[in-house]
């Protein structure tokens, strides 16, 4: 008798940058499997990597290089996300025999691996959420953004994929979903339907989860914010809001295409409160753009005073090749730049901090979602304010939790 033994192929899958490109990563690692590929934790001894590259500022970008050079030792490497495409030519002479797939390009992915087609994998074995990117692209202008640049204008998946996917995941039990694309507020505007219809008909399932909307930019917002407000008072949708300001000067805003002004800003803010109270809002401000005056940076510092958001995360400018601001000035010199950014943060985490320490001594209902460090859990309650308890639980569960005590980041908990 003649036995046969199959050693399995392996491949080792990272990814950087945004939750969009750990979502495609997670796809990525299903359409390997589904071919028997095994996922390897090590790209030591894989015959697979496949890097899922980000560039969003330039540390990120050498970042990345370095990293796909000492990917290359595996015997084949691909690589996409948006050094693929944005940086590919920076790429090719770094690691000139990779191969690469356009950010999102699961059906190129597909015919490089042989596959016969993606399935989502999620991860609820090991923690209470899944990433469903519901869209790749954008329709904004920013003269910064090189992200735009790498994955073009947006592309929608049809929202019954959506649905099914969502449905499927609930089947184990509560869950947080993260709809992951680069703005979500023009999900659908390229295939005859919008975000509002996509969310309305998640919620409309039987089955129990919990959705986080990713990031919206407030040009796209505004015309929704309504309606926004009223699908956001669903008890399946998280009450967090992602959006981005960039900066609180009306003339900077400009010279960065954002499209939008200081007061569009403030306006879908305070509709949304209006009707969510307990919102969480995070926002993003770019410190250090090219011209920007002591005057732009006192216009931030009095928007965050002034609508005091839960997060915000504060970048300081890098200059992207191929965009407009790489060419823009003049230059804020570094000094400045570190010290407004300083200034910016240590707001941040006052204004955090505060906000956190309001809510001790509630009690609330929350999904455990995460592992923590040691033996702790990570909750989410209905604001998705992120709560530690100190004991491990089982994952996708809903708890009732007294909150003790508050951090910047986080709220601690007992449960009840």
């Amino acid at each position: 008798m003649f036995v046969l033994i199959v050693n399995r192929m392996r491949a080792y899958v990272e990814s950087y940058g945004c939750t969009l490109n750990h979502g495609e990563a997670a796809e990525m690692e299903a359409l390997l499997r589904s071919r028997g590929w095994e996922i390897a934790k090590e790209p030591e001894g894989a015959d697979l990597a496949l890097l899922v590259a980000c560039v969003v500022i330039e540390s990120t970008e050498r970042r990345m290089l370095k990293r796909a050079k000492a990917l290359s030792s595996v015997p084949r490497l691909i690589v996409t996300g948006c050094l693929a495409t944005a940086r590919k030519e920076a790429a090719e002479e770094e690691v000139p025999n990779a191969e690469f797939v356009p950010p999102g390009d699961i059906d190129s992915l597909s015919a490089l691996i042989d596959s016969v087609g993606p399935r989502v994998r999620d991860c609820a074995s090991k923690c209470g959420y899944a990433i469903v990117p519901i869209a790749s692209g954008c329709m904004g202008n920013c003269s910064y953004c090189i992200t735009r640049l790498a994955r073009g204008t947006v592309r929608s998946r049809p929202p019954e994929t959506i649905v099914k996917r969502i449905s499927d995941l609930a089947k184990g039990g509560p869950i947080e979903v993260r709809l992951t694309s680069q703005d979500a507020a023009v999900y659908g505007l390229d295939i005859g339907t919008d975000l509002i219809n996509l969310m309305e008909r998640i919620c409309s399932k039987g089955s129990d989860f919990r959705l986080r909307v990713g990031m919206m930019n407030p040009r796209n917002a505004l015309p929704i914010a309504d309606r926004l407000a009223e699908v956001f008072r669903d008890p399946k949708v998280f009450k967090f809001l992602h959006l981005p300001l960039q900066s609180g000067s009306d003339r900077l805003l400009a010279k960065m295409g954002r499209g939008h002004g200081s007061a569009e800003f403030e306006e879908i803010v305070h509709r949304m409160r209006s009707k969510v109270p307990e919102l969480t809002l995070s926002t993003d401000i770019i410190v250090g753009y090219p011209g920007e005056e002591d005057s732009d940076h006192e216009a931030s510092v009095s928007m965050i005073r002034r609508l005091r958001p839960d997060i915000v995360n504060v970048t300081r400018f890098s200059p992207r090749p191929g965009t407009e601001a790489a060419t823009q000035g003049p230059v804020v010199g570094g000094r400045v730049a570190k010290a407004r950014s300083r200034e910016l943060t240590k707001l941040r985490f006052e204004t955090a901090l505060e906000n956190n320490r309001a809510i001790v001594g509630e009690t609330m209902t929350a999904l455990s979602t995460e592992r923590g460090r040691g033996s702790s859990t990570l909750l989410r309650n209905g604001a998705y304010r992120q709560i530690v308890i100190p004991e491990p639980v089982a994952l996708r569960e809903f708890y009732e939790v007294s909150i003790l005590d508050a951090t910047p980041t986080h709220l601690v908990g007992s449960l009840l």
